[in-house]
């Protein structure tokens, strides 16, 4: 699911114009990248949780030159999945 696609799935769902959903998602996206951005974990009840976490510094090699490249370290979101929802993707058919 895209961003158009939820938005169309929020409108319907929400009975809102457009403007008031597009309006809504920016809000909710600014607060995750806040807290984000102040290290701290932002949880959705069993969807799951992100998290920022440090990639350590690291050896890499290039595939087309077969180079070993070093890797500075970085920081990265993690999302963890919920236990209900893990349970959910569990019993779906491959």
């Amino acid at each position: 699911m895209n961003n158009t696609e939820l938005t169309s799935a929020l409108i319907s769902r929400l009975q809102l114009s457009k403007t008031a959903v597009a309006l809504r998602i920016d809000n909710i996206v600014g607060c995750i990248n806040a807290e984000l951005q102040n290290n701290n974990v932002v949880a959705f009840g069993d969807l799951g949780t992100l998290e920022v976490q440090k990639r350590d510094e690291r050896i890499s090699v290039s595939p087309v030159s077969g180079k070993k490249l070093l890797t500075p370290p970085k920081l990265i979101v993690k999302f963890k999945v919920g236990g209900e929802l893990k349970d959910k993707l569990k019993n779906l058919k491959v």
